[in-house]
């Protein structure tokens, strides 16, 4: 096919747009734009953004962490932080970067590993006991309202005009997963995207349906009064798509892959769903399978999984056409009934006897561990390999240009916010640098704990403040200082502090005012160390 074909001079756009009568949009193929324009959607490529929350934390110092010896760069800042290159061992046939942080060597390959993070030694200086909100910046003390209510990033992003510069494709700014009726950790405005209105102290409502979250995403309306409704969209453009792919000589080779891991990975998403559907599309009908008809899934750990991986499925390719930049998950042993191991959670049961006897019991602390290494490899790595398949048209992928976190409700003790654990994958578009593992804790000092917390008590050094984690999410992003800059400090989030004597059990341990200082709170502003390019 020549370039003056009318399939690529007078329904190009269209056929990028929509074919046969449905609306079908496929990724941006900047081969097929003219240069001046090319160069202008690389430089504006929209960035993506995804958290996920799991309940409790009380991963053991063993257990979450890599060992220090990975750790061989040392930097000067409000104490000495250090960092090392991300790397796992091969065990078995397992990647393993330590006991929670393994996955099938398949899975966490080391390009993968040079395209994430895990950072360690980030403090909410508060008595935080249970939470929802505080991954995303909303300091919910103990289930409770915050005395200065923050909205939280993904709220942020949602109505930022430099996050959202335009919506034609948008069909919703952002997703929240979690059980409905539930606390799901995500506040915005009052009014949204009106930081004057002040912070709404009720949480925004969520979905955990995948087919709910198909139709709201990837479903549309359109009528063919000839053509057979039966008919899966793919099917219906697939002519049109070969003749493209095909025929089309200015199609790049970066393109051309596109186009087939689009179509591939819609393809994936509409037999597993049973359903015809297109990226942004008119489907025949309402997908007939949904993650919910998994449940009762408590004790079974594999319905737990696959009932996220639906979800990943829609997500990869709603996120991939743009129908929403922003999504976050709220895991909860209780709201969802799981825990990805064969145990149940049994309501509290979960809650009273295994999170508050992790820390000095030894079969707490392995259903803890394996609780959040089943999540790791099988949800959280399913969601960042599936968008690390797809190209994004510039010689990168879709996870190259987004951030992809895991953040938990406690650090290695529950309730206590201390060395609160995050793992990201992604560098936002180049905006973050990638592959090491960041310790911010000052070995200068080390708090000690009660008794009753176990030994982990005794393994815990104060780090840096976890508001400058919700600042380096937003730079990261592209979102301006001036749209979420605290009143009391220059970064992310509110000003929180423990009692001056929170920990004062160890001689010679400083005042926590005087640990988390303000020469520290002044740095919350900025991306956290070796994170920055």
């Amino acid at each position: 096919m020549s370039d003056s074909s009318p399939l690529v001079r007078v329904n190009r756009r269209l056929f990028l747009r929509g074919a046969g009568g449905f609306l079908l949009a496929l990724p941006s193929l900047p081969s097929l734009l003219e240069p001046r324009v090319a160069r202008a959607e690389a430089a504006t490529a929209p960035k993506c953004f995804v958290h996920f929350r799991t309940p409790h934390g009380g991963v053991s110092t063993a257990n979450m962490w890599p060992g220090d010896a990975a750790l061989s760069e040392m930097r000067s800042y409000t104490h000495d932080v250090r960092r090392g290159d991300l790397t796992a061992n091969l065990v078995g046939g397992n990647s393993m970067v330590s006991p929670v942080l393994s996955a099938s060597s398949g899975v966490l390959t080391p390009s993968l590993l040079a395209k994430m993070n895990i950072l360690r030694g980030l403090d909410i200086p508060v008595a935080m006991a249970h939470n929802f909100g505080a991954a995303l910046g909303y300091y919910d003390v103990d289930h409770q309202t915050p005395a200065r209510p923050t909205a939280t990033v993904d709220q942020v992003l949602a109505y930022s005009p430099a996050f959202y510069p335009e919506l034609g494709a948008v069909k919703q700014r952002s997703i929240v997963i979690s059980a409905p009726g539930t606390n799901s950790g995500s506040h915005g405005y009052v009014t949204p995207g009106v930081r004057a209105s002040g912070v709404s102290t009720n949480a925004g409502s969520g979905t955990e349906s995948a087919q709910e979250l198909f139709d709201t995403l990837l479903a549309g309306t359109a009528s063919s009064p000839t053509g057979d409704m039966r008919t899966p969209v793919v099917d219906r453009v697939l002519d049109s798509y070969q003749r493209l792919r095909q025929g089309n000589r200015r199609l790049s080779r970066e393109d051309l892959a596109r186009l087939d891991q689009h179509i591939g990975a819609v393809a994936e998403l509409q037999r597993s769903l049973n359903s015809s559907l297109a990226a942004r599309c008119v489907v025949p009908e309402r997908p007939a399978k949904d993650n919910l008809s998994l449940r009762p899934m408590d004790g079974f750990p594999d319905r737990n999984v696959e009932f996220f991986v639906e979800l990943n499925q829609v997500l990869a390719v709603a996120l991939n056409c743009g129908a929403s930049r922003v999504v976050t998950f709220q895991l909860d042993e209780n709201n969802q009934a799981l825990t990805f191991t064969s145990r149940a959670a049994q309501g509290e049961d979960w809650h009273n006897n295994v999170a508050h006897t992790a820390a000095s019991d030894e079969n707490g602390q392995a259903l803890i561990r394996d609780f959040n290494r089943v999540f790791f490899s099988r949800v959280y790595l399913d969601l960042v390999t599936r968008l690390d398949a797809l190209s994004d048209g510039m010689g990168g992928t879709l996870l190259d240009r987004s951030l992809v976190a895991w953040g938990q409700e406690s650090g290695q003790l529950t309730h206590w916010a201390f060395s609160m654990p995050v793992v990201t994958a992604g560098s936002a578009g180049g905006a973050i640098r990638t592959g090491s593992y960041c310790d911010y804790r000052n070995m200068n000092y080390r708090w000690g704990g009660d008794s009753g917390s176990g030994n982990e008590a005794m393994l815990l050094w104060p780090g840096l403040i976890y508001n400058q984690w919700l600042s380096s999410m937003m730079l990261a992003m592209g979102v301006p200082a001036s749209e979420w800059v605290d009143d009391a400090h220059p970064g992310f989030g509110a000003r929180v502090n423990l009692p001056s004597d929170f920990f004062d059990y160890s001689p010679g341990t400083p005042k926590t005012t005087a640990v988390y200082s303000d020469a520290m709170w002044q740095k919350t502003g900025e991306m956290l160390p070796f994170l920055g390019v």
